[in-house]
């Protein structure tokens, strides 16, 4: 009976001592992750550090700023690859001239940016321009204001003109460029009546030839945009309407000559550059086989503005107004004579290369003297004689 107590009584000690064991056992793994852990955060304290002192550098660096660098420091420096260097060299300039490019190519289109000393452009451009009117046409003659003798027909006019048109731009250097325009035409127009009648006509010729002086009136500032004057004169080259020999045939010019004066403003505020400007045009009065006639003073303008999409592509968006008085025919104004002509056109310009790009312009008429809508594709070429 003793015997069997003391067995009890031992077989208790051995199970206390084995949980003992156990827990100083889970003590001490706990306290070594505990130690581990503690060793990491150290390590992640020295990393951030680190890195806030290179960030500090590098802040300082594009301050223009020089920093001294302590012996304690610790300088971390990445090398890198001089082909990479040298590669990525090239690439950034390459995207800074096509960026230069897409702006240049719309903005001198514009006329708000003028070309350098012997910079020349030869920009070839095909545009199509759809427009339309109804008419009421009498067929007959009026006894009273309110009696009409014949029929009185209505009629449908459809026109389409498609130009080919060649520019030239030459920087002269002293702040000045010429530019010349040369276009080649072609016009249908058809005409639909109420009693079923159908006329159609089309020419194919050259149109009036352009010709233009710029001069950089001011250089852009912190104070005044960039501002340009032209001086413009549009000849009477292409086929005179006023001497038509039958009603069959279309004219591709204006037959007189305008005189004109324009002066276009331009601010950068990257990536979007305005511009707009002002233009007063003078037209020659002469005689014609109906006699003397003197076309009225035209005045418009013009805004937009440029924003830079990517590297290559710019898009713009311009409104264009003008107003033109009455013709005098023989001294007298011809009633419902005056013109308004209002244009909307979104562009877009994309470098190809620094010496090429493609213009694509979609105008769209505002009122019922301008065009429906036309569509301008033209490729800028770029050459300097430097």
């Amino acid at each position: 009976m003793i015997f069997n107590k003391f067995l009890i009584i031992i077989a208790l000690l051995l199970i206390s001592l084995t949980s003992l064991a156990d827990d100083n056992t889970n003590t001490s793994s706990q306290n070594t992750e505990i130690n581990q852990l503690q060793q990491s955060n150290k390590v992640y304290e020295k990393v951030i550090k680190n890195l806030i002192k290179r960030i500090e550098r590098l802040e300082q660096s594009v301050a223009g700023k020089k920093t001294g660098v302590s012996e304690n420091n610790v300088i971390l420096e990445t090398k890198i690859d001089p082909e990479v260097k040298a590669r990525l060299e090239k690439e950034s300039e390459e995207n800074a001239k096509l960026i230069k490019t897409a702006f240049e190519q719309r903005l001198s289109k514009e006329g708000g940016m003028l070309l350098g000393k012997q910079q020349f452009i030869y920009e070839l451009g095909l545009s199509y321009a759809h427009s339309s009117y109804d008419k009421i046409v009498v067929d007959g003659f009026t006894v009273y204001p309110v009696l009409v003798v014949g029929d009185i027909v209505s009629e449908k006019v459809r026109r389409d003109i498609i130009t080919n048109n060649h520019s030239f731009r030459l920087g002269l250097g002293k702040d000045m460029q010429m530019d010349l325009s040369i276009p080649f035409g072609y016009e249908k127009e058809d005409s639909f009546r109420g009693d079923g009648a159908y006329e159609s006509k089309e020419i194919t010729g050259l149109g009036d030839i352009f010709l233009g002086l710029s001069y950089q009136l001011i250089n852009s500032s912190i104070d005044w945009p960039n501002t340009v004057v032209a001086l413009n004169w549009k000849t009477a080259t292409g086929k005179d309407p006023y001497r038509l020999i039958s009603a069959d045939e279309l004219s591709l010019g204006t037959g007189f000559n305008t005189y004109g004066v324009s002066l276009t403003s331009m601010a950068n505020s990257d990536p979007i550059v305005i511009f707009g400007g002002l233009s007063f045009d003078y037209t020659d009065g002469s005689n014609k086989q109906i006699g003397h006639i003197k076309p009225g003073f035209s005045s418009g303008l013009n805004l937009g503005m440029a924003l830079a999409l990517n590297f290559d592509t710019s898009l713009s968006f311009n409104f264009q107004y003008r107003y033109t008085d009455q013709t005098k025919i023989n001294g007298q104004k011809i009633k419902g004579s005056d013109m308004t002509t209002s244009i909307f056109t979104i562009g877009l310009s994309t470098s190809k290369a620094e010496s090429y790009a493609v213009d694509i312009d979609l105008g769209i008429g505002l009122t019922s003297d301008s065009p429906d809508f036309q569509l301008t594709v033209s490729f800028p070429f770029n050459f300097s004689f430097l």
